[in-house]
């Protein structure tokens, strides 16, 4: 029996609330995001694109470990909103195929602020012989659930962050 990849896309909703001003969140996700403070932190060297394509900005993320490349990634903004406190982003995952399209939201919310993430994720999954749609869709139902876990974990650090910090 042999394995064949089905490309898949993974739908993530997160959120969370945050005991500080919207504008305090809107800086964290530019920084983390436009800046990419989030991957310069642990360890990945980023390069700004000289791309037309990326024309609201964008850069390639490299990561390295014993001298080979773990991860690779071009990521382009897409939308940056300063009144709507929203950012837009697409990245390619170079090595594994995987595109992804995020949007982060910072809204007003009582007592501080909404920190929403939203995610579409295609990438392809092995399909083995004689699977179905049944079988792929709880496939993907899994993914969805580890994908949420791994966001909520990142607002739920971000909020740490901030609430600390107030």
């Amino acid at each position: 029996m042999t394995e064949q990849n089905v490309r898949v896309t993974i739908v993530n909703h997160a959120a969370v609330d945050i005991a500080a001003p919207p504008a305090a969140v809107w800086q964290t996700i530019l920084d983390e995001y436009i800046e990419a403070k989030k991957f310069r932190e642990i360890g990945y060297a980023i390069e700004p694109l000289d791309d037309p394509a990326a024309c609201l900005g964008g850069y390639r993320i490299r990561l390295e470990q014993d001298g080979a490349v773990v991860d690779e990634r071009l990521c382009h903004v897409t939308e940056r909103d300063e009144i709507a406190h929203r950012l837009s982003m697409f990245a390619d995952y170079l090595a594994g195929g995987m595109i992804v399209y995020a949007t982060y939201h910072a809204e007003a919310a009582p007592g501080g602020t909404r920190y929403r993430l939203d995610c579409h994720s295609t990438l392809g999954i092995p399909q083995p012989a004689g699977a179905g749609r049944a079988e792929i869709a709880a496939a993907v139902a899994e993914m969805t659930a580890q994908f949420d876990a791994a966001l909520t974990g990142y607002l739920e650090s971000i909020k740490a962050k901030l609430e600390t910090r107030g």
